[in-house]
């Protein structure tokens, strides 16, 4: 639509013309040559990488040189032409590298359109208002909003003569990360959540108090033990009353802490007094900081001090449900692969008392052919 290739750089490619069509033919030869050794465009590492120019040169495509959308995956033939004899790799992976790119493709091309027009409008408004710069909080909702990247921001508002507030999309990042911070400290019933950093894991060593032994997790009984330290929201302290939500450090212990995504064990951590009376914490959850197993819970009765003698009692029955859905996690690793290949990489799981979760990357979504693959080899 626009012309073919003319070799115009710098001050004389007025249009981006010829911008468009070097970096589209760059970042094509890039992306078919990372797909076809299995990176794979996602939100971390070098995959972000592989999506940001991606979307870099879909973007190119569609608003410099008026390219329809879908155009950037049929340019993986040309690429697969030009480099495979030299390359044979690229010729056995044409189709996943195809497929790959067609998805991303098409999962930006329905931002894309939105993208553009919210940009030609903030262009508008920065020229009625004698501006030349484009602020953090309009680079941010591109960026999270509409999956614009900041660096292809900026590029627009290069070509635009603009300039974006970078310091200013940071700031609003930061925030947005803050504001995840802080709910992550909260949970779900609202109390606060407590963890290890190196502060503490470094206290506890110089106060000579070693890691736990949680050797007895693999046992099923009642296991005595002694509270070596108590941690609440203001740090360490020597005791938690009734009601204080707290996590207890203990010399050893019966807890799983949380780990390749089986839940930590709840229970309970009682201790007896010299009066007899019984001083109860539930364990809602339990995590492992260098060896150290923070159990963190409410004190349900009485008072727990430091140098206590207790007695772990771990949620047995709950434990026997979570431990089939850790186990079935490999069974579905092993199905995937036996249906889609070795491509599939796993990327997390959940295991609870009640489901089990497998998160798995692979280049597009199942068929329904392929589940009931996958579910008559599970059953």
């Amino acid at each position: 639509r626009v012309g073919p290739y003319e070799g115009k750089v710098g001050d004389d490619d007025v249009t981006k013309k010829d911008t468009a069509y070097r970096a589209i033919a760059d970042h094509a030869r890039a992306l078919c040559f990372a797909i076809a050794d299995g990176a794979v465009p996602n939100n971390e590492g070098r995959g972000y990488v592989l999506r940001r120019i991606l979307r870099r040169a879909t973007r190119y495509g569609q608003q410099i040189l008026k390219a329809e959308p879908g155009f950037f995956a049929t340019l993986v033939e040309v690429v697969v032409d030009t480099f495979g004899d030299a390359y044979p790799e690229l010729v056995q992976n044409q189709k996943t590298i195809f497929d790959v790119i067609q998805e991303e493709e098409q999962a930006f091309s329905t931002m894309l359109d939105r993208g553009i027009q919210y940009f030609t409008e903030l262009q508008s408004e920065l020229e009625e208002a004698k501006s030349t710069e484009v602020t953090g909080s309009k680079a941010f909702f591109l960026y999270d909003t509409l999956g614009f990247p900041l660096d292809l921001t900026q590029l627009m508002a290069e070509e635009a003569g603009l300039t974006v507030d970078s310091q200013g999309f940071r700031t609003k990042m930061e925030t947005q990360k803050q504001r995840s911070r802080d709910a992550r400290k909260k949970s779900s019933d609202g109390s606060a959540h407590l963890e290890f950093i190196a502060e503490q894991t470094a206290w506890l060593t110089k106060e000579g108090i070693a890691t736990t032994n949680d050797a007895p997790k693999f046992d099923t009984a009642a296991l005595p033990a002694k509270v070596v330290a108590i941690f609440g929201v203001d740090g360490f302290t020597d005791s938690a009353q009734e009601g204080d939500t707290v996590g207890l450090v203990l010399d050893q212990s019966s807890f799983y802490a949380e780990a390749g995504g089986q839940e930590a064990d709840t229970g309970v951590v009682i201790s007896l007094g010299d009066d007899d009376a019984a001083t109860s914490f539930v364990v809602n959850d339990v995590q492992s900081y260098g060896g150290y197993l923070l159990h963190t819970g409410v004190v349900e009765k009485g008072t727990f001090t430091k140098d206590s003698d207790v007695t772990c009692s771990v949620d047995y029955d709950r434990r026997s449900k979570i431990v089939p859905n850790h186990s079935m996690t490999h069974v579905l690793n092993s199905a995937l692969r036996q249906v889609l290949g070795d491509g599939v990489d796993q990327r997390g799981s959940l295991c609870s008392d009640e489901k089990l979760r497998f998160d798995f990357s692979h280049k597009k979504a199942l068929s329904g052919k392929q589940l009931r693959q996958v579910e008559e080899i599970c059953q």
